[in-house]
């Protein structure tokens, strides 16, 4: 095998919310198929681990090296779109937010996306991302096949009829199971979305959640802990045909931006200068979030602007126990003495058969909170993940948790299988690193 040069397109030090510091022996950036194969080898022949990452955007640990790290930010774009079955194949460098303007010249469009779209499709599908909507699934429900590197150097086709059980395995894999270098997915036909946005008290939105969240197609909350107004925001299908309109590019900057970023980030940092600042503060940052309506194409209105830097912790619980979870969350927050105003955020998904998503085999409900980067300390978080944890809460496999192999191999009916497909394909651990040995075991 030719020698392939190893480069350095873009400095990694740590993650996109900077608490995951990396110190990788190398940093090397694959252009081709050919050339992950061959770092892969380079990798087995000098006995060091190698593992996959993406836009850096996981909140855990799940990316961290311990030896070499090969990025995918070379490896992007469209391989092919089947005009018959409407089904899409991207390198797995491809980023979310080039997926949308490339589906819609072909009239496509994806039928969900999360509220943040920087990941790469290969990471927001070994992660678990996911949207909101009572009837839709995260990103790994989309996949319909992929192509993987396994550890002896194979690039391997699987999906329903082929290679079934790594299929299963590798649409939602950590990265523990070989590089994934294409994804393809399910697709529907371009449509538009109109987007609303309106406060209302918390109690009645949390009340009728479960409800409200099956008549919108996606409809998620937010709320400021000791806060008593949540912002609703809905999301329902139009016809690609329907006229653009909205707050403006103006309007949305100032609202999105200076309102809603800006003065998170200017009402934390009084908080915890003046805690007694906290309950009038988280009235007014309540009442200043965005709000509105807007019809664009998904791509534009799914996503949220994040210029903020936070550490978030996400949990994911059966929607049959959201009542009793989201009164004991609220309890916990009320008498916490933790400053903080951060909105908390609170989706819905369908139930998928994705082995390792949060929603396997169960009707879910997430609820995530976010800690400003400049905060001491993440007991907030703890807090939240804690209380949650107690109503059979799956943490994001992304996002930061404190939940190890023994907690998390009762959480999921399909463990066993996924550690097992692990076994065969990789038992020297050429994938592996202590974090992810400790959620799957060595």
């Amino acid at each position: 095998m030719a020698k392939v040069a190893l480069g350095s397109a873009r400095e990694i030090r740590a993650n996109w919310s900077k608490n995951v510091e990396f110190a990788p022996t190398q940093v090397v950036h694959p252009r081709s198929e050919r050339e992950i194969v061959h770092h892969i080898a380079r990798a087995t022949a000098h006995g060091i681990g190698i593992r996959a990452m993406g836009a850096g955007h996981s909140f855990s640990a799940i990316a961290k090296p311990e030896g070499a790290l090969l990025t995918l930010d070379h490896y992007r774009g469209l391989v092919h779109l089947d005009s018959d079955t409407g089904e899409v194949t991207l390198r797995a460098g491809t980023r979310l937010w080039e997926i949308g303007p490339t589906l819609a010249q072909h009239d496509r469009a994806l039928e969900v996306m999360g509220d943040i779209d920087r990941q790469s499709i290969a990471g927001a599908v070994s992660t678990g991302t996911h949207g909101t909507g009572g009837r839709f699934t995260g990103v790994s429900g989309l996949v319909t096949g992929l192509k993987i590197v396994l550890a002896n150097g194979d690039a391997v086709w699987a999906d329903r009829e082929h290679n079934v059980k790594l299929f299963e395995a590798a649409r939602l894999g950590l990265g523990a199971l070989g590089i994934i270098v294409e994804v393809r997915l399910r697709t529907v036909p371009l449509y538009k979305l109109h987007r609303r946005e309106y406060s209302a008290p918390l109690e009645e939105t949390a009340a009728r959640f479960l409800e409200t969240s099956m008549e919108q197609d996606h409809q998620e909350f937010f709320f400021v802990p000791s806060g008593r107004r949540a912002v609703v925001r809905e999301l329902n299908h139009v016809p690609a045909e329907s006229s653009n309109r909205g707050m403006g590019r103006v309007r949305t900057s100032i609202e999105s931006e200076v309102v809603g970023n800006g003065a998170l980030a200017l009402a934390n940092r009084l908080v915890q200068a003046v805690p007694a600042t906290k309950r009038p503060l988280s009235s007014a940052v309540s009442a200043l979030m965005p709000a509105g309506e807007a019809v664009h194409f998904p791509y534009r209105l799914f996503v949220a602007s994040r210029r903020t830097r936070f550490r978030e912790c996400e949990m994911a619980i059966p929607a049959s126990r959201f009542g009793e979870a989201f009164e004991a969350l609220t309890r916990a927050l009320e008498g916490s003495t933790r400053s903080l105003i951060f909105p908390l955020e609170v989706r819905r998904a369908a139930a998928d058969d994705v082995w390792l998503s949060t929603a396997s085999e169960r009707d879910t409900v997430y609820v995530a909170a976010h800690n400003p980067l400049h905060a001491k300390d993440d007991d907030y978080l703890h807090l939240v993940h804690d209380t949650l944890a107690e109503f059979e809460g799956r943490p994001h496999w992304g996002k930061m948790h404190w939940l190890r192999e023994t907690e998390l191999r009762e959480l999921y009916p399909n463990f066993e299988q996924f550690v097992s497909v692990r076994d065969e394909l990789d038992p020297d651990r050429l994938f592996s690193t202590p974090y992810l040995d400790s959620l799957l075991g060595g």
